[in-house]
This record gives C-alpha cells, sequence and structure tokens, in this order.
C-alpha cells in the first residue's frame, strides 16, 4: 500500500513539474498583456502634459487618446477620439535609466527646460547679396519700405517673453499662449531645429484669411499684435509672426528677411521668410510644410525684400562672356 502510494505522488510531482513552465509563461504573458496598456496609457498621460508641436509618446507614432480640449488644440489626424501625431520632430522624455535618477512627469521636465538659464548661442553669418537664384540691390525706398518700417518698429519679440504681461490683450491672448512654448523650446534649439520647430508651430497654429475679409482691403500689413489677438493672417502675417519668434529664439535681425515674390504658376504675389545660417538660406513659407534650401526653390520670382532696415530689389546675374 505504502509502494503503491509513493509512485502516485512520485508521477503526481512529475506532473506538477511538468505543467509549472506551462503555466508560469502562461501567467506571465497574461500579466504582460495586463501591464503593457496601462503602461502604455501611463508614459501617454505624461505626454499629455507637452506643447501640441511635440506631442508623442516614446513607442512613436500611435494613436493616442487626450482630452476632447486638448484634441482641438493639437494639428493631428483624428479619428473619433482618438489622435495620431505625425507632423513634428518627436521628442522624448529621458527615463531614468538615461538620466541615472528618479523619473520626472513631463511638467517638471519641461519646467526645468524652460528654466535654464543658458539660450543656445548663435552664430552670425555675413549677409548674402544673393537669395533665390537672384542678385539684391539696396535701394533707398520703394512703395511698401514704410510699412515694413511700422511692422518692424513694434518689437513684438517681447509678447514671447516672460515679461508679457497677462493684464494685455495681446499677452492674455489663445494664439501667444500656444507659441509661447515653441519660443522656449526653439531658444535650446541649434539653428536648423529652431527654424523647424517654429515655422511648424505658426503654420499648425495660425489661420488663414486674406486681408480682404479681415481687413476689408486688398493688402494690409498687420503688426503682430493684431495677428496674435485675432488668430488669423495672411501670408504675410504668417512671415512676420515667424520672424518675431526668431527673434525671440536668439536670431540677429541681419539673418532674417522678409521676401516678396510672385508665383509664376498662378500670377499671384507671395510673402515668404528667408533666414541666413550656416547650413545655408532657409526658407520658411505657409503653404508648404517643410523647410527648404534657397537654391531649392524654384517655383517662386523674387520681387522685393527687407532685411533689417534696407530695401533690396532683385534680378538676375547675367553671364559672363568667355
Amino acid at each position: 500500500m505504502m509502494s503503491r502510494l509513493a509512485k502516485v505522488l512520485k508521477n503526481l510531482i512529475r506532473s506538477c513539474l511538468a505543467i509549472t513552465p506551462v503555466a508560469t509563461a502562461f501567467l506571465s504573458t497574461v500579466a504582460f498583456a495586463n501591464i503593457l496598456p496601462e503602461q502604455r496609457k501611463q508614459d501617454l498621460q505624461l505626454q499629455a502634459n507637452l506643447p501640441f508641436f511635440v506631442a508623442t509618446s516614446r513607442f512613436g507614432e500611435i494613436a493616442i487618446e487626450l482630452p476632447a480640449s486638448m484634441s482641438r488644440a493639437t494639428n493631428a489626424v483624428v479619428s473619433s477620439s482618438q489622435l495620431a501625431v505625425s507632423a513634428f520632430r518627436p521628442v522624448f522624455l529621458p527615463s531614468a535609466a538615461d538620466a541615472k535618477e528618479a523619473p520626472i512627469t513631463a511638467t517638471e521636465y519641461w519646467k526645468r527646460l524652460a528654466s535654464s538659464p543658458a539660450v543656445q548661442p548663435r552664430s552670425m553669418p555675413p549677409v548674402r547679396g544673393e537669395v533665390l537664384g537672384s542678385v539684391t540691390l539696396a535701394i533707398s525706398s520703394a512703395p511698401l519700405t514704410q510699412r515694413w518700417r511700422t511692422a518692424v518698429a513694434e518689437r513684438a519679440d517681447s509678447y514671447f517673453g516672460s515679461s508679457c504681461n497677462a493684464e494685455r490683450v495681446v499677452c492674455a491672448s489663445k494664439l501667444r499662449g500656444q507659441l509661447f512654448d515653441a519660443v522656449a523650446i526653439a531658444q535650446r534649439q541649434d539653428e536648423q531645429e529652431a527654424v523647424r520647430s517654429i515655422n511648424s508651430a505658426v503654420n499648425a497654429r495660425l489661420k488663414y484669411r486674406t486681408d480682404l475679409d479681415t481687413y476689408g482691403v486688398p493688402d494690409y500689413w498687420a503688426a503682430a499684435s493684431e495677428i496674435l489677438q485675432r488668430g488669423t493672417g495672411d501670408c504675410k502675417g504668417y512671415a512676420i509672426l515667424k520672424m518675431w519668434m526668431l527673434l525671440a529664439a536668439g536670431f540677429d535681425p541681419s539673418q532674417i528677411r522678409l521676401q516678396l515674390v510672385k508665383i509664376p504658376a498662378t500670377g499671384q504675389d507671395h510673402a515668404i521668410l528667408v533666414v541666413n545660417t550656416t547650413a545655408g538660406q532657409l526658407v520658411l513659407d505657409n503653404i508648404k510644410s517643410d523647410v527648404r534650401n534657397d537654391y531649392d526653390v524654384k517655383d517662386y520670382v523674387p520681387l522685393l525684400s527687407f532685411v533689417e532696415q534696407s530695401t533690396q530689389i532683385h534680378g538676375v546675374k547675367r553671364n559672363s562672356r568667355s
């Protein structure tokens, strides 16, 4: 009887040992399946505190759930209550392993970034006499010179600083609040990254509207304060707003050119911004999502441009005869 009982117990132990790895694997799989969505949800909840133009997760471009208020304030492809952010360069929160310290929330991460005293130093490449395949010639004035000088006299870069008083209407505007974070981050990026961040932010947040629809006249040079308060602007408005944001991010006025062009395909006049950097002259355009180098822009004919207090006309350099 004892030998039979011992045999039964021996077989039972063998069965348990055979089942254990399978059960362990099964339970581990169930646990992982339960933990992973929760971990992803927690990660995305942290990311929800990021500025709209860098909203993403460490898992890449995936559909994420955000509150309805944030969905409206994010440039994204929306499907029901979910959205996927894909138009901007991802910015990842540092993990505890990378930082060798306890994890921090997204809010704390950006608070530390904003409190950093150093602004990325900017180079000041010499002003170029050629742009968009043309040569420039400075003139004393043109019909639009005074409008340009009135625009730059506003010193609107102060609107994107922490000293902007919330009691002022422009400082309390929704658009100014949305673009403030873009400038804060651009201050700590290199030239090319800063240009792309600001170009993307303005293109995403400012709504296009013609001067005729907004002001009742065909051509109106709106001040930055008007653009920020209304939340709308034409091509000049986009360019001028980007100019002030770049200045607030540490660029020098001599690097920035407001460029008026003709679009041969449509016959329309258009305004863009050209920024002179160590990587070349970069073109910021409200009808193009990407930042292009000026030698890649073949669809515009330059007409007139403004750099600081200088008014410049454009011409084509003749090929020298051999």
